[in-house]
This record gives structure tokens, C-alpha cells and sequence, in this order.
């Protein structure tokens, strides 16, 4: 293999570390995107929407394709041409007729045909553009060009790596075994504030729990930081189900502070032997029915979390500081047992405008 030849494949093995690229190409894989077209935005220019979520700043959004463009995984066509000003750098251009500038309007027609600026009056008169940032005047069309483009996916590039995808084939399993699925996923926790998971999985009911999963990609195991991160979601959304997908995997460290924050953890080198670890992780949506509150269930809760149980089922719903008030407990300590009772699948949580209501699954 030659030395080119192997930069490459070692440039594309480091672009498949991110996780963003993998989310990304996914969701080309699953038909969600097929054409990447940007919108004119004018303040900025142009915005590519569909890749500023996989992004850090939306500037960064063209680079992103770029990149995937300069690995064989995209490919790109002119699709326009952006006007920009020569002297501020700005989008933001006036087609105007050509203009004079004038200290004062000359008269009532000019008043008319003229617009005012800081620096006097601006009357137009035949075809030009005007800069509205810093009010330049833009004689002869003489305004700088930017090309601007449309990118597509290459199906063939993408089957190429497709060895390399995680992303992708936990997809396939999760759908294949009766879940829906959305990816970046996205979960509005107890403290009212979104939290993005690389993949969420779902029934179509409320009697099946939401399954949410993050991936590490890398060379090197995954560190505890990675777990802190997640169960800092975890905590707030509180999911039926956590699960961190590492490939390769984690470290000791890592692994011992995910079960301990009952974050189940699926490792594997392999695509294929990472399929019979989701068996067991993550079963088929009919399995992941939550059990009723009954009889039985009750009295083999502990007492505290009986007694928040008994009042949740006596009332039917209600919120966290409803409910402790008929406890009276604090309020803090109701939402942690309430948010317990729900990751254990005995109670279902939802937001009813800003109140977060719980009630005994069915």
C-alpha cells in the first residue's frame, strides 16, 4: 500500500472517532436526510440547518461537509452564487437603483426615492446595491462573489466504511426490535432543560419506557468523564432505561462508576459481537412494558418508596409537591423517590405545560 494510501485510511479511521460523523451519516442511512441545501440567512450569509446539531458553532457547518466531501462520503454541486460587500464582508445588500449620495434631498421626488443614512441621503437612481452594515455604495455590480453548494451523500463512499459505522446498525437492531428511534435525541429533564442523547429508542405508548443511549468511538477506552457526562441527563430526564455504547470500550474505572449510577454499559471491538450484547441489554419493546403498582408490587417496595407509591396510586396523578404534601416530606426528597419509582417502571412521568406530573403505569 502506498504512503498516500495510508494516510488516507488512517485520516478516515480518526474522522469515524466522531461521533457526530457517525450520527450524521446515519441519518442519511435512515432516510431522514438525503440532500444537504442551505437557506439564506441575512445576517450571516447562508446556514446549512440540517448539520449545525452535529456541529459546535453553526460557522463550523461547510468545514464539517468539507471534510466528509474531501473522505469520499459526500459530494457537492453549485447550486448558487452570494453577493457579499467588498468592504465589510457583509451580506446584507439593498438592490437599489444607482445612488448618488447628497449632504440633503434635492426635492419631494428625490425625498421619495431616497432613503436616510448617517452620512446624508441616498438617492437612487439606476440598478446598483447598497451595503445596509456599513452603507456602502456598491456602483456596477461590482459586489464580491461566493459560491455556494449543495451537498449530496455518496451511497457508494458510505457502503465503503459502512464496517466502521456503530451508529448506524444499533439503529437497525433497536427498529428491528420494535422501537422507534431518533437520533440526536432529545429529552426534556425534571429542571425543564433539554438534554441531547445520540439515540433515543421508544414504544408508541406510554406503557413502554424510553431507552436512551450515547456512543464512545475511539481508539482508547473510554474514561469515567464520559460517564459523569451522561448520567448528568440521566439523573435529570430519568429514562426507563440508560445505556453507554463503547467501542472499544471503557476503562475499569469508568465501567465500575457506570454501575454504580446504574448505567448498563455495552463494549465490543466488533460489530457483529456487539449485537449479542444489545440482546441482552436492551430486549424487545414488549418486554419493556412497565409492571403495574399492584397489590403485590406494593408491599415489596421498602417502606419509603411504598408510602410514595400508595399516594401516587390513591390520587392517580399528581406532582411532586402534591404528592408530599400528603406524604410530608419534603418536597426534594419526594421528586428523588418519585424520579426512583419511575426509572424501576412503576410510575410514568410526563410535562403537562411546565408542571412535570407522575402517574402509576398501566
Amino acid at each position: 500500500m502506498s504512503r498516500g494510501k495510508r494516510k488516507c485510511r488512517a485520516d478516515l479511521k480518526d474522522l469515524f472517532k466522531d461521533r457526530n460523523v457517525q450520527l450524521f451519516l446515519g441519518k442519511f442511512l435512515s432516510n431522514e436526510l438525503v440532500k444537504i441545501t442551505p437557506i439564506f440567512d441575512y445576517e450571516v450569509g447562508y446556514r446549512y440547518l440540517d448539520v449545525e446539531p452535529f456541529v459546535n458553532d453553526p460557522a463550523d457547518s461547510e468545514g464539517f461537509l468539507q471534510n466528509l466531501e474531501k473522505h469520499g462520503l459526500m459530494t457537492r454541486e453549485l447550486c448558487g452564487m452570494l453577493l457579499f460587500c467588498p468592504e465589510c464582508g457583509s451580506h446584507r445588500l439593498d438592490w437599489v437603483s444607482s445612488v448618488l449620495k447628497k449632504e440633503e434631498p434635492c426635492d419631494e421626488q428625490c425625498i421619495a426615492e431616497s432613503r436616510s443614512t448617517e452620512n446624508g441621503f441616498v438617492h437612487a437612481k439606476d440598478s446598483d446595491l447598497v451595503c445596509s452594515n456599513c452603507e456602502s455604495l456598491i456602483e456596477d455590480y461590482r459586489a464580491s462573489i461566493q459560491r455556494v453548494y449543495c451537498y449530496n451523500f455518496s451511497q457508494e463512499g458510505i457502503e465503503s466504511v459502512s464496517d466502521s459505522l456503530v451508529v448506524v446498525p444499533v439503529r437497525e437492531f433497536l427498529v428491528e426490535r420494535g422501537y422507534r428511534t431518533a437520533s440526536p435525541g432529545v429529552l426534556i429533564g425534571e429542571s425543564e432543560v433539554q438534554h441531547a442523547f445520540d439515540l433515543t429508542a421508544f414504544g408508541a405508548g406510554p406503557e413502554h419506557g424510553t431507552v436512551a443511549i450515547d456512543f464512545h468511538v475511539s481508539d482508547s477506552p473510554g474514561s469515567e468523564e464520559k460517564v459523569i457526562a451522561m448520567f448528568a441527563k440521566v439523573f435529570d430526564t430519568n429514562p426507563y432505561r440508560s445505556v453507554l455504547v463503547a467501542f472499544p470500550g471503557l476503562t475499569d474505572r469508568a465501567k465500575r462508576l457506570a454501575e454504580q449510577y446504574r448505567i448498563r454499559v455495552v463494549e465490543s471491538n466488533d460489530i457483529n459481537s456487539l449485537f449479542k450484547i444489545l440482546l441482552k441489554a436492551i430486549p424487545p419493546i414488549d418486554e419493556m412494558e412497565t409492571d403495574s403498582l399492584d397489590v403485590m408490587t406494593l408491599l415489596s417496595l421498602p417502606d419509603h418508596l411504598r408510602k410514595t407509591a400508595t399516594v401516587v396510586s390513591s390520587i392517580g396523578r399528581g406532582t411532586a409537591e402534591e404528592i408530599s404534601e400528603r406524604t410530608t416530606r419534603a418536597r426534594a426528597v419526594e421528586s428523588g423517590y418519585l424520579n426512583q419509582l419511575v426509572r424501576m417502571g412503576y410510575l410514568n412521568k410526563e410535562r403537562v405545560g411546565r408542571r412535570v406530573v407522575f402517574s402509576v403505569a398501566m
